[in-house]
């Protein structure tokens, strides 16, 4: 019920920060470790409560204790980030590790990154990869995205731009614009996929409106490549 307010009876009516908090109490005095973690959510927040980030990582960090997978989650996001804690990269793999092992996709996604960086544990690019990839399964786009350019590089597994390229269309059709730009670069240079500028510019387009400003760059200079290539067309057909 605490999730019902707060979420605003499923678009009902407006959260209700207040009345979630005080149902997540109940909950949580009752021993639900993911009431815990809703409070320390809202802590975090400020959601019906005064901010508190070093409160919300005090109970991040029981409720992980506990085993629930999102406190897990939020608890080495907090380590990673140094939210309310100490900034301590190995503690935050090994709580993503943790929640990983119960099949939470977001903690896979940073815990891969952690092996790609080498923060917090020995890099290694295969882990990453094969973590990438089950967080991709469950339907991750940042998973996806990162999956993808695994297999585009060669990085951790065999090299498949095909398959990159596949992976990125589903990433970038769901609206991901870090897929959205890696699809228009295989498209600008057609790798993985046939050559097609016209698309490239369309996803370039789709991720800069998505907020990547990456992409900016890369359609600046295909907007001149394409307006330079429309006028020596021109020329050519005035001859």
């Amino acid at each position: 019920i605490g999730e019902y307010y707060a979420g605003g009876g499923n678009g009902e009516f407006s959260p209700n920060y207040g009345m979630a908090f005080s149902w997540w109490n109940a909950a949580a005095e009752r021993g639900s470790a993911a009431a815990v973690t809703n409070i320390a959510c809202a802590l975090y927040a400020g959601l019906g409560v005064p901010k508190d980030e070093q409160r919300a990582a005090y109970l991040w960090n029981e409720a992980a204790k506990r085993g629930d997978a999102d406190a897990q989650y939020f608890i080495g996001a907090a380590y990673c980030k140094g939210i309310g804690v100490l900034r301590d990269y190995p503690t935050a793999a090994f709580w993503w590790d943790k929640a990983s092992k119960q099949g939470h996709a977001k903690a896979q996604t940073n815990l891969a990154f952690a092996y790609a960086r080498g923060e917090g544990v020995d890099k290694d690019l295969k882990k990453a990869f094969e973590l990438w990839k089950s967080a991709a399964e469950s339907g991750n786009l940042v998973a996806q995205t990162y999956l993808g350019l695994c297999f585009y590089t060669g990085d951790g597994t065999k090299k498949d731009t095909a398959k990159a390229v596949a992976i990125w269309t589903n990433a970038a059709e769901n609206g991901h614009p870090e897929a959205q730009r890696y699809l228009g670069i295989a498209y600008a240079t057609g790798v993985g996929i046939n050559l097609d500028k016209q698309k490239a510019f369309a996803w370039f387009t789709k991720a800069v409106q998505g907020g990547d400003s990456e992409s900016k760059k890369y359609l600046e200079e295909l907007r001149i490549d394409l307006a330079s290539q429309n006028s020596s067309n021109r020329e050519k057909s005035n001859k």
